[in-house]
């Protein structure tokens, strides 16, 4: 009967056998198939799994260190609702470790680990101002004083300011040359329609491997989000970030 269980629980759960395969692998020192297991867990969904996948791109363990595929691990088991991989996203993001430093993306992503009660994301949300140098708008700073009074308002009356909201970038994808990413944007373009609306932006990096250019399309931030979050669940890499 135990047999019977185990056997079902193994088929019925696969995810959770891999991700359990890999962790005792972790633990052995054998890191290489820690990666192997975690990546099948983490296909088939597993949030811990797609955040340990984040820590070993991260450090470099059974897998060369890419810090992008670490942030876009990170970005899966956040929004998966991975309290540690937003932890770990928000850092990334204030660091600018593997993408575009966004301090307001860093931000956002530690308050949503300190909701759940996250220690780690509380305390550097209560030492952020000193170990990022990114402040925190104070509150007088929503306000302003009417320059010229209007008629039936009085001089030095204050009035909120009224602030555009910036558009919002997702990187897609890096191509070697012009000619290339021209393709690759046309191929996306015809795999998922819901992107011919967006502007692109190109920007080139140079780096130890040689130069690229880096694919980003922007626009009003609840489509952003919406649309990588569309192109993640069809196994579409979408990174939101900053050029």
């Amino acid at each position: 009967m135990r047999l019977f269980l185990m056997l079902w629980l193994l088929f019925a759960f696969p995810a959770y056998a891999d991700f359990d395969s890999g962790l005792k692998a972790y633990n052995d020192g054998d890191y290489e198939t820690a990666f192997k297991e975690w990546q099948t867990a983490a296909d088939q969904g597993n949030i811990e799994a797609q955040r340990n996948l984040g820590h070993l791109y991260r450090w470099g363990k059974g897998v060369q260190q890419d810090l992008t595929q670490a942030a876009f691990w990170y970005y899966t088991a956040a929004k998966g609702g991975s309290d540690s991989a937003q932890y770990n996203l928000g850092v990334m993001y204030l660091r600018g470790e593997g993408i575009p430093r966004n301090e307001e993306e860093g931000v956002l992503w530690l308050e949503r680990a300190a909701e759940q009660n996250n220690r780690e994301a509380v305390e550097r949300l209560a030492h952020l101002k000193t170990e990022t140098d990114f402040e925190l708008p104070a509150e007088e700073e929503l306000f302003r004083p009417v320059k010229s009074a209007k008629k039936g308002a009085l001089p030095g009356k204050m009035t909120t300011v009224s602030k555009k909201e910036p558009p919002l970038y997702a990187h897609l994808a890096s191509y070697f040359d012009q000619e290339t990413l021209e393709k690759g944007w046309k191929k996306l373009k015809a795999a998922y329609p819901e992107l011919a609306k967006f502007k692109t932006l190109e920007t080139r990096v140079s780096l130890q491997k040689g130069r690229y250019i880096r694919l980003y399309i922007k626009g009003k931030p609840e489509e952003i989000r919406k649309t990588c979050d569309s192109l993640n669940a069809k196994k579409q890499y979408c990174l939101i970030s900053y050029p």
